[in-house]
């Protein structure tokens, strides 16, 4: 190779030339280019690591509240169930008039007055009144509206910016779960729990229902709560009375019920109504015709005044029946007495009772003026308590004190008081066991004497007893005497008493009151002599179960048990209770018969230690009672319409002055004198089968045409006695007596009864 080829391969082309002068170009240039690229690549660098960073971050705080809301959603109870919701309903009780009209005694609440109402009773425009302004897109949404929560939680973050006034962002599902669960602070773990039990209920309950829940329960102002107790209050009309206009104003209470109610501001009401209005014709709910009238409508609204009502103090009626009810969802639910009492008053119960409306207005009446117990103005005077039932248990009338009663729901005496009975438990127990068991008859003779007891001080010995008081003398006496069974009664002696228990068996006399006359009180230490006989019982009794036990001796020998309601029943209409009147038949027809003959001489009868409440139109059977010093008196009273009974003692026992009051069949007539002769039936029913017969007034049997006479007397037919022969007659018997020892081996003196005067007993027992 030549010299001059060797430097044409070693020089560059042209183009190799200008492709090194190229590089060197680029060279250059990306010596000048490389701190701009290397500022952008570190910014683009920071960059995509903050947003990875930022997606990272977000990830992992998306992961943890996912998480968090998981488990906090699952340590939430969500689950609310309408038909358990423990919302406070009014309790409502009535009576009937004397036309028939129910008529409506008390409604009670503890804190709130809510009347239940179904979805279907509430008129469509009643609704839509307070969905349009509370929830308008209510039937659109699953329990949240994000729409309306977001633009709250917007408008909460700058400030006010997006809408001029607070918005709320709850829907009525959640209005519903705050009003019903209690659960209203301001947290966000609230709010949480709110979202998702509303999401959770919208699930398995209809818009209906949650819309009927809702309208049951909202704050309407005051203690009004729901949309019923709102009409009525406001209006007083049912719901399904109401306008446009009316509804409208009652939609427009909820968003601030204490101001926004019409009571409390009408111009701010008529202001929001009118927004409510705007907000169903928006919703094509109304058309414009409607809404223009509706704006223009005059509202009547009720007199505030009337709302005060509640407030009044109760009757003793009503006090007994809302505690008979406590007391019977008690046993109903197995709950304790506060718990069935918060039941009653919240609810929602309607309860029946058999009062007679007139009546107890008439005993209450007595019950306030003083004079009705006494002459003389008393410094400290008793108290009292009187009830009254007819022959199937309802009581129809009760008072619990004397004066004007102090509250609502105080002790009453009538029926939460127990004390004892004295004289007036005697016919329940000796007389009535005896009768009914053919023990006695009309003419028994039962001599006024001791019997032997032993003596409790003195170990191995006896004493007599027992003892009879005297009006006049300051020494309880026996006389020595021979009675027939109904003088014996009529002068309520003790001793007769005790006689008759003792010769049947004080066992068997306490098994007979206790199941035939239901006395609730008594108890095993009651199975003896003294308690059975002149009723000085452990605990004592209530006077309605002592008045209820003398039913028998009105109507035939059958027990109702008393009762102050006929049936209650719960808001979705079913009877929850209801009172059985089926009757225990405590007697037979025909000792009803002979001891109301028997009873009627208490009254009648010349030494009759109830003269005082005899009466001029229909004939009364009772027994007068009084305890040990006087620290009760009682009277307990049949006419052939009513039973009835009064007490008068003091509350401590102390004893009551003799001569500062009525004695206690006058008492029975000063309070229910008038009332009993009003009454339809005049006579007690017959009994056909009881034989009315002359007696023998020398032994107590039937007479012969020998036998002094002139009295007749009242038998069973199942135990009529012999005919007398002792006195010339022909039919040979033996004299029917007790069957005790002093009885039979007692030398029985005749008995003169023209002779027999009024120096004994003229009132009751220890």
């Amino acid at each position: 190779m030549s010299s001059e080829d060797k430097k044409k391969k070693a020089a560059p082309s042209p183009e190799k030339k200008s492709e090194g002068k190229d590089a060197k170009k680029k060279k250059r240039k990306k010596k000048k280019a490389g701190p701009i690229r290397k500022t952008f690549t570190v910014i683009g660098t920071v960059l995509l690591s903050l947003i990875l960073i930022a997606v990272i971050s977000v990830s992992i705080i998306a992961a943890a509240l996912t998480l968090y809301v998981m488990q906090f959603r699952e340590g939430t109870p969500i689950d609310i169930d309408l038909d358990s919701l423990d919302l406070a309903y009014t309790t409502f009780i009535y009576g009937e008039d004397k036309d028939g009209n129910e008529v409506e005694l008390a409604k009670i609440s503890r804190a709130a007055n809510r009347i239940p109402v179904s979805i279907e009773r509430i008129p469509r425009h009643v609704r839509d009144a307070f969905v349009y302004v509370e929830d308008e897109r209510f039937y659109e949404h699953a329990g949240v509206d994000w729409k309306r929560t977001f633009g709250a939680f917007l408008n909460e973050l700058t400030g006010g910016l997006i809408y001029k006034s607070r918005q709320g962002g709850s829907t009525i599902t959640q209005q519903l779960i705050k009003n019903v669960s209690g659960d209203d602070d301001t947290s966000w773990d609230r709010k949480m729990r709110e979202i998702f039990r509303a999401n959770d209920l919208e699930r398995y309950r209809s818009k209906d229902e949650i819309l009927e829940a809702y309208l049951n329960c909202v704050g309407m102002g005051g203690s009004a709560n729901g949309i019923q107790a709102a009409s009525l209050k406001y209006f007083g009309k049912d719901v399904s009375e109401l306008t446009l206009a009316e509804a409208a104003c009652l939609a427009a209470i909820p968003k601030s019920p204490e101001r926004l109610n019409p009571f409390a501001d009408r111009e701010a009401n008529k202001e929001r109504q009118e927004t409510v209005l705007y907000a169903m014709y928006k919703n094509a709910a109304i058309s414009e015709q409607q809404y223009e009238a509706a704006v223009n409508e005059e509202l009547h609204f009720r007199d505030p005044e009337k709302d005060k009502t509640s407030n009044e103090i109760q009757n003793w009626y009503v006090d007994m029946v809302i505690r008979d009810v406590t007391l019977d969802l008690m046993e109903l639910y197995g709950v304790e007495f506060d718990e069935a009492s918060d039941m009653l008053y919240n609810g929602g119960y309607t309860v029946y009772t058999p009062i007679d409306i007139e009546m107890q207005e008439k005993i209450e009446a007595k019950y306030r003026d003083y004079s009705t117990f006494s002459d003389s103005v008393l410094s400290d005077p008793p108290q009292s308590a009187f009830i009254v039932l007819d022959y199937t248990g309802n009581v129809l009338a009760v008072a619990g004190g004397i004066g004007e009663k102090a509250g609502s729901n105080i002790f009453n005496r009538a029926t939460m008081a127990k004390r004892q009975a004295g004289s007036c438990f005697k016919p329940l127990a000796g007389y009535a066991y005896s009768i009914e068991n053919n023990l006695a008859t009309w003419s028994t003779i039962i001599p006024d004497l001791p019997i032997e007891i032993p003596d409790e001080n003195n170990p191995g010995k006896t004493r007599k007893w027992p003892t009879n008081y005297s009006s006049s003398s300051a020494d309880n006496v026996w006389s020595g005497r021979s009675y027939f069974t109904f003088q014996a009664l009529q002068r309520s002696l003790n001793t007769a008493s005790a006689r008759l228990v003792d010769g049947a068996g004080a066992p068997n006399v306490f098994e007979f009151v206790m199941n035939k006359f239901q006395i609730s009180t008594l108890n095993a230490y009651d199975a003896d002599l003294s308690p059975m006989s002149v009723g000085a019982l452990t605990d004592g009794l209530y006077l309605r179960e002592l008045v209820a036990a003398y039913q028998p001796f009105g109507n035939g020998g059958q027990y109702f048990a008393p009762t102050s309601y006929t049936h209650v029943i719960d808001p979705s209409g079913e009877i929850i209770l209801q009172h059985n009147y089926t009757p225990i038949q405590s007697i037979s027809e025909e000792s009803a018969y002979v001891m109301n003959k028997l009873m009627q001489t208490v009254i009648e009868g010349p030494n009759g230690t109830g003269r005082a409440a005899k009466l001029e139109n229909v004939p009364v059977v009772g027994k007068t009672g009084t305890t040990q010093d006087w620290h009760d008196t009682l009277f307990v009273g049949c006419t052939p319409d009513y039973v009835s009974g009064v007490w008068y003692g003091y509350d401590d026992n102390r004893k009551v002055k003799s001569g500062t009051y009525y004695g206690s069949a006058q008492l029975w007539k000063n309070i229910f004198g008038e009332i009993a002769e009003e009454g339809k039936t005049p006579q007690f029913p017959e009994c056909d089968t009881v034989q009315e017969l002359y007696y023998c007034s020398n032994t107590g049997l039937i007479a012969s045409g020998s036998c002094p006479t002139g009295n007749t007397g009242y038998y069973k037919s199942t135990n009529i006695p012999p005919i007398c022969t002792k006195c010339g007659g022909s039919a040979a018997a033996a004299v029917p007596e007790v069957t005790v020892p002093a009885v039979t081996t007692m030398s029985i003196e005749p008995i003169d009864i023209d002779s027999l005067t009024d120096e004994l007993l003229d009132d009751d027992d220890e």
